[in-house]
């Protein structure tokens, strides 16, 4: 096993979790719809929302890119949701309901969630061996927060970055400076563990960190596993 750094920075998609989500998927909205109908939201047909879903979340990255100048901007979708249920009639809503509801959509447009095999296992040992752990996820709080805690890696790890929190998502060296200056984290001592080449690789490589990269061989799959066996 692996115990070379003092740091280790997972992602959490494709990483730490295997999940599938189809957020474009007319049956997933479909269904979401129905449990808006349930609660009694307000809403257009599926054709008309998902279209002006897709508008908002790119007119709030926007501003972010013309506000801070930012390559990989991230936004807080529940922006959006807000900005959405307010003009179908539904008046403001609290943060709350916002977020349940977010959720709701996350629930229905996914087909399946479990964590890779030997996850678990493998952080208690990084734990045990005093190493500090902490995940840099892209992705939304109001989607991925209960999904951090419905398989208790909040107790598993030191703390969680979501690059909603931030406006930045990897590889944007400003998600990484959030997390390195919060906990003052030594570059020479650290690793990034990630599945994609494009956000999570190649952002510890313009950060000048060391990476695994979880591909072929070597995927999440059956990573965990071995370095357990070692």
């Amino acid at each position: 096993m692996n115990l070379k750094y003092d740091t280790y920075i997972f992602d959490y998609y494709g990483t730490l979790l295997d999940s599938f989500n189809d957020e474009h998927s007319a049956q997933y909205w479909k269904k979401w719809l129905r449990v808006l109908d349930k609660k009694g939201i307000k809403h257009p047909d599926y054709i008309t929302f998902r279209k002006e879903f897709f508008e908002g979340d790119r007119k709030y990255r926007k501003i972010i890119i013309e506000k801070k100048g930012y390559t990989y901007p991230e936004i807080d979708i529940i922006n959006v949701y807000r900005d959405l249920f307010e003009r179908y009639g539904n008046g403001i809503l609290d943060d709350a309901l916002l977020n349940e509801l977010a959720y709701d959509f996350r629930e229905a447009t996914r087909a399946y969630i479990k964590l890779f095999p030997g996850v678990e296992d493998y952080l208690k040992k990084l734990r045990y061996e005093g190493k500090k752990l902490y995940i840099l996820s892209n992705a939304q709080r109001s989607y991925t927060w209960p999904e951090i805690t419905m398989f208790g890696m909040e107790k598993l790890v030191d703390d969680v970055f979501i690059s909603s929190d931030v406006e930045a998502m990897k590889p944007e060296k400003a998600f990484y400076d959030a997390l390195f200056q919060a906990h003052n984290i030594d570059k020479a001592t650290a690793v990034m563990i990630g599945d994609s080449l494009t956000s999570d690789i190649a952002g510890a490589i313009g950060y000048d960190i060391d990476y695994i990269h979880l591909t072929g061989d070597n995927s999440a799959e059956t990573f965990y596993l071995k370095e357990l066996a070692e």
